[in-house]
């Protein structure tokens, strides 16, 4: 017996210090494969070759430190949770990296909710504009001194006014409903408000936290028969209804039915996947919908494009001309590359500020430089390409990547392409290119041209694996040019 105990205990031991080992190893291994880039200086420069592994020692050390331009689940907060779904917010973009002061006052949401679920009564201070995931489902508006239904089925938009009182229901019994939704505050710019006609508790539910002086007077109700009626608000926001409730509430929305007040803001939902793709081709597509597609969302001055990258392809660099661009993975995996200007290795939330500082500014006037960001993606992951910084999108080998993008700041906005048959610098001049270039014109006609297909392209030749792993080992990398970037594609 005591021998069996031995041999078990011999064993869990083996066990625990070959995962600890494997951990070791997998957390070195960044730094092998960004030293052995080192090992390709020239030997004369044995002092650059120390500096450069002595970066890549402070990359491995950093590499777990928040990405100042891409965020994982961790970076959200549950608002709402219980057993028949949740509700979970990004946290604020300025807290989250200093460089996202444009959109400070935006945020992002996701909701999702089981099957055969109601979501209580609930209105917000601040402008919304709901994208449909995944799923079937239904939502009522309340608000002008009537009520709008609608149904709501994946691909759908719907832009939803701060103060309007709204409930929707899950009618799938099998699916779940997820909603990916962008706030814009009315209020305070820097937090969302939510307010419960009937929640949780009663510090979530406005009429429960009235003194019942009022509440008896405003509804005109005595007191012992409104007592039973606000008690019975102690009930979760997310809760399994009915099925011959859900039903009826179904055929109310299929028939989109709308208030009496004749000049109704919000309409019918538009449906992005709908609309014939903006690209198409057997790398992949992308849909876009703007104000002229979808009136509401010139309000909050924003566009919505959905971008199917395929298994092994990729979005050619490009970069915005005006809008921010904020990313969600909804299915598949890949990477994402961003080039930023760069200030200084350091991680940007050190000092509590971002771009703007003096002695980044004298730095980047005597040595203008550029910074790769990159991130493995999966489901959830959000990055944000600023304005004018180039981005390149990469799905997997083994499965396509799905890619929702809100885009704030849309008006006027530009989507300039750097790579591909469409790439911007093939417009250059000879001479202009000549100059630019230092290469003859039909040099760099041969490479800026080379890339026959647009948008969307045959991604890098490497084995993902790889390709994550020396893009976890290079993220702080500099470039002179963000060309450099562009033509390693």
């Amino acid at each position: 017996m005591k021998s069996k105990t031995a041999w078990y205990l011999l064993l869990v031991v083996l066990l625990f210090t070959a995962s600890f080992a494997s951990a070791n190893h997998r957390e070195s291994f960044y730094t092998e494969k960004c030293k052995d880039r080192c090992l390709d200086l020239p030997h004369s420069e044995e002092r650059t070759r120390q500096r450069c592994e002595e970066r890549c020692e402070k990359e491995e050390g950093n590499k777990q430190k928040k990405n100042p331009l891409v965020f994982g689940l961790e970076s959200f907060l549950d608002r709402v949770r219980s057993e028949h779904g949740r509700v979970s917010s990004l946290k604020n973009f300025y807290k989250l990296s200093p460089l996202l002061l444009g959109i400070a006052n935006y945020h992002l949401a996701i909701l999702e909710v089981h099957p055969l679920t109601f979501v209580m009564p609930t209105h917000l201070d601040a402008d919304s504009v709901f994208y449909v995931v995944d799923g079937v489902g239904a939502i009522s508006i309340l608000h002008e001194g009537g009520r709008e239904s609608h149904t709501l089925r994946q691909g759908d938009i719907l832009r939803v006014w701060a103060g309007s009182i709204i409930y929707l229901i899950n009618k799938s019994k099998n699916q779940k409903l997820v909603i990916a939704n962008l706030l814009r505050p009315v209020g305070n710019p820097s937090n969302v408000q939510v307010f419960h006609s009937a929640g949780r508790d009663a510090a979530e539910s406005y009429y429960r936290s009235f003194s019942i002086e009022i509440m008896e007077a405003a509804l005109n109700t005595p007191r012992y028969r409104l007592l039973p009626f606000l008690e019975k608000h102690k009930r979760e926001v997310i809760v399994k209804a009915p099925e011959e409730k859900i039903k009826a509430m179904a055929r109310h929305s299929s028939k989109s039915e709308s208030g009496t007040w004749p000049f109704t803001r919000t309409k019918k939902p538009f449906n992005l996947l709908d609309k014939k793709p903006t690209h198409q081709n057997n790398r992949g597509q992308l849909f876009e919908a703007d104000g002229n597609d979808y009136e509401q969302l010139k309000d909050v001055n924003a566009r919505i494009s959905f971008a199917n990258i395929t298994s092994g392809s990729m979005e050619a660099p490009f970069f915005n001309t005006r809008a921010t661009e904020i990313s969600i993975v909804v299915k598949g995996s890949g990477y994402v590359e961003i080039i930023c200007p760069h200030v200084s290795q350091k991680d940007p939330g050190e000092k509590g500020e971002g771009y703007g500082q003096e002695d980044d500014e004298e730095e980047m006037q005597q040595k203008p430089k550029y910074r790769r960001v990159s991130s493995v993606l999966s489901v959830g992951t959000v990055f944000v390409s600023p304005p004018g910084h180039p981005t390149a999108i990469v799905a997997s080998p083994e499965q396509s990547v799905h890619v929702l993008c809100f885009e704030v700041g849309a008006e006027n906005n530009e989507k300039i392409f750097v790579a591909g048959k469409n790439n911007i610098l093939n417009e250059m001049e000879e001479e202009a290119k000549e100059i630019a270039f230092d290469v003859p014109s039909r040099v760099a006609d041969e490479i800026l041209g080379a890339q026959a297909a647009e948008v969307f392209v045959a991604g890098p030749k490497k084995e993902q694996e790889a390709r994550e792993s020396e893009v976890a080992a290079t993220a702080g990398r500099t470039f002179d040019s963000f060309l450099h970037f562009a033509a390693a594609f």
